[in-house]
């Protein structure tokens, strides 16, 4: 036969005949010499139940532990800012955040002052102040 070119059968003896021959080509299979019985079924039944609930217990067990990590995780960022406000009290004494607060608003309005001072004008009489002195010194 060519098997690259289907054929046509045109009775169903000719292709009952095929198929006996295609039967009669395939490989034998190993280990099953008759029909899959009842109790082969319920083997494979039970020990599908079997390993699903081992999976589940698996999976509880995972989850116990995922729980237990962010528990430490928890625990680990909350010890960081204690230590952080610990640290902020120790430098700068009650109310560390209020401080800090003040400063960097005190630095913001000095900031804006310095910008609107007239540098230039002060640093050339602040010059010649500094020159006068100097020479004035023998």
């Amino acid at each position: 036969m060519n098997a690259s070119k289907p054929v046509g059968f045109d009775t169903n003896a000719e292709l009952r005949a095929h198929f006996a021959e295609l039967e009669a080509d395939a490989p034998a299979e190993e280990g099953l010499q008759g029909p899959i019985d009842d109790i082969s079924v319920e083997r494979r039944l039970d020990d599908l139940k079997s390993e699903i609930d081992h999976l589940r217990d698996e999976i509880e067990n995972l989850r116990g532990r995922l729980a237990a990590i962010g528990q430490q995780a928890t625990t680990v960022v909350r010890s960081h800012l204690d230590w952080a406000d610990a640290s902020a009290h120790a430098q700068l004494g009650r109310y560390p955040w209020a401080k800090l607060a003040g400063a960097m608003a005190g630095t913001f309005v000095c900031v804006r002052l310095s910008k609107r001072l007239p540098l230039g004008r002060i640093a050339s009489v602040a010059v010649a102040l500094i020159t006068a002195r100097l020479d004035a010194n023998p």
